[in-house]
């Protein structure tokens, strides 16, 4: 019966039948296989919740430089899996250590692999609701989500010992909730391309002489309150810095755009806090600073294609994009010239 029993079954029997699942992990005949599941059960959930970012990395790769797609995509792949594996990591290392399971590493790995999947399918849900209703979620749901998924994971870690220590799992259990899973998932890229198609411009990778995507980011004001909004000033060249107040290159290169502002102050020179607004505003008060310190809203930073700071753009009086890589006084001088 076991050895009949598919992919989509096992993913439901991991759902609704726990026990017979575990069983059918442990079974020496299916060495392994659980291990694939997850794998697969992963790359479902990647498809169904980030496709949309999957689809800018492979174009950034394509079109502008392979070497920023391939960082973006492993930011994409680390931002959504580091968690679930190194999980994995820690659940196979109670298994065999609870469960006497030291000189067979990969019966708990494979046991492991089955107590960690309800990450992957509450991390699935969370992921296609709240895409489809377009909304971030409260962090007061997120701390509940997820309290529940690594409960549920405790329960099967539990199992799991004790299906190591050598007590029956064996249990009855429904293969059909896999299919509930494969719905969610088609209704996760539905979601997902209906997004891409709406919002090919945020998708699209920035290049020299493209137009440079509108911004309208609020001031950040004494005490990090934030005040009116600011956008690119058509007719005048722009400077747009991406920084937080953790990163430590993004501090040293502030001092060298705060003198360019004030020899240039021809040119726009907008610096775009991604963290902590009343952090930032003590330290440009701290360091007298003369430049436009701006609020990241979220979406600035995604259409301007932000996957490492200090990211600093520079933009033509036409509004067009000259370079998302810095910038040198020559690039200014010859702007200058064109206007």
């Amino acid at each position: 019966m076991t050895a009949r029993t598919g992919f989509v079954g096992r993913l439901g029997l991991a759902i609704a039948g726990p026990r017979r699942a575990l069983a059918i992990a442990g079974a020496r005949e299916h060495a392994g296989r659980s291990g694939s599941d997850l794998l697969a059960a992963i790359a479902i959930l990647l498809v169904a919740t980030e496709l949309r970012w999957i689809v800018q990395a492979l174009w950034l790769g394509a079109v502008v430089d392979a070497t920023l797609g391939v960082r973006a995509l492993v930011h994409v792949l680390t931002g959504t899996l580091s968690i679930d594996l190194g999980l994995l990591v820690v659940a196979a290392a109670v298994i065999a250590f609870a469960g006497g399971l030291w000189r067979q590493l990969g019966r708990a790995f494979d046991l492991a692999c089955v107590a960690v999947l309800p990450l992957v399918f509450v991390d699935l849900a969370a992921g296609v609701v709240f895409s489809a209703l377009r909304i971030a979620p409260p962090a007061a749901l997120r701390v509940v989500v997820i309290g529940a998924a690594y409960a549920w994971t405790a329960a099967l870690v539990a199992l799991a010992i004790g299906a190591a220590r050598g007590k029956p799992v064996t249990g009855a259990g429904t293969t059909r909730t896999g299919w509930l899973v494969v719905a969610l998932a088609l209704a996760g890229v539905a979601v997902q391309v209906s997004w891409v198609a709406q919002n090919v411009d945020v998708v699209r990778p920035l290049e020299p002489g493209a137009r440079a995507p509108a911004i309208a980011l609020a001031r950040i004001g004494a005490g990090g309150k934030l005040g009116e909004r600011v956008s690119i000033a058509p007719g005048k060249i722009t400077v747009l810095d991406f920084w937080a107040t953790w990163c430590g290159p993004c501090l040293r290169s502030l001092p060298e755009l705060d003198r360019f502002a004030r020899s240039n102050p021809d040119v726009d020179v907008l610096t775009i806090n991604l963290d902590d607004p009343a952090e930032a505003r003590r330290i440009f008060d701290r360091e007298h600073y003369a430049l436009n310190l701006l609020a990241d809203d979220g979406q600035a930073s995604e259409r301007y294609g932000v996957e490492a700071i200090p990211h600093t753009v520079l933009v033509d009086p036409h509004g067009d994009l000259v370079t998302d890589r810095g910038f040198d006084l020559a690039q200014i001088a010859k702007l200058r010239r064109e206007q």
